[in-house]
């Protein structure tokens, strides 16, 4: 497998949630890069092999890429990020599951003197703490920011490992995106501006590199891992994710995918909340 930590605890996570889902998986290898393995000239390039349930396929990992943003304020996110997370670790082995994770808007810190973001960041830790004394999510509403900022909320997470047990999403990001219910009590969703932004790298996938994991290999399964969770970098600062609901991605993927039939079979969200089926086969986890 990767030596990317990202990539790694991925399949990690998919490989246990598959499992609590009482599925007989096994990750079986990398034909990309234990060659040796697989009798593929050139190598096909996917991540790994997993067989679910007595099915070997292909599965491929990607992030789900946050919509490009004012650089001012993805600089804050960068900022408030590396400076909660270095904040909260230690609290966070304290809490259940041994992680926390926050929703929170980068807004009140853009342009705020050094005293205004010192007592963001304390309100931020103050609940936090709160908590986690009371082993429960915590919103809270007697402390609302100024301005039309949506809530700060702090959860619980299973971490990945013990050097990365807070994850930190912003809820300020804008896109194009719509759901509702329909008559036959469905829910829908309208992609809007998510596919040339958000949409465009997972259609890459499918296209170019996927596209060619197909043409190799007609019958197995091929599915798609996408990652959502805030992670610190190499250089240590956050990746740029978008944690976008799972009912909104899927309906992306369902429109990418019909103009690439037969490419993708299954599709999973692994986000702060944990796995979600997306794509493929309804509520089933498996094939």
């Amino acid at each position: 497998m990767s030596d990317k930590p990202r990539e790694q605890t991925a399949f990690m996570s998919l490989v246990a949630g598959l499992r609590a889902q009482e599925l007989q998986v096994e990750l079986r290898g990398s034909p990309e890069r234990q060659e040796r393995l697989y009798p593929y000239t050139p190598p096909i390039p996917v991540d790994a092999e997993i067989e679910i349930e007595g099915v070997a396929g292909f599965v491929d990992h990607t992030v789900v890429p946050a919509p490009q943003e004012d650089p001012r304020r993805v600089a804050t996110q960068d900022t408030v990020a590396h400076e909660l997370i270095g904040r909260l670790q230690e609290l966070a082995a304290q809490a259940p599951g041994g992680g926390l994770w926050l929703s929170i808007s980068a807004e009140p810190w853009l342009g705020a003197r050094k005293k205004e973001r010192e007592r963001l960041y304390g309100r931020v830790v103050a609940m936090a703490c709160k908590a986690v004394a009371r082993g429960k999510p915590f919103v809270d509403l007697r402390d609302l920011p100024r301005g039309a900022f949506p809530l700060s909320t702090i959860g619980f997470c299973v971490p990945p490992d013990a050097n990365h047990r807070v994850t930190i999403g912003f809820n300020d990001q804008v896109v194009g995106w719509s759901g509702r219910m329909t008559a036959h009590g469905r829910w829908t969703c309208t992609v809007g501006e998510l596919r040339p932004s958000i949409g465009r790298a997972v259609e890459g996938k499918l296209k170019k590199q996927l596209a060619r994991v197909r043409a190799v290999e007609p019958d197995k399964p091929i599915g798609l891992l996408l990652d959502s969770r805030p992670m610190q970098g190499g250089k240590g600062k956050p990746e740029p994710v978008f944690d976008l609901p799972a009912l909104a991605l899927g309906a992306l993927l369902t429109e990418i995918a019909q103009d690439w039939p037969g490419v993708l079979t299954k599709a999973w969200l692994l986000s702060p909340q944990g796995l979600t089926s997306v794509y493929g086969g309804g509520d089933s986890f498996a094939w």
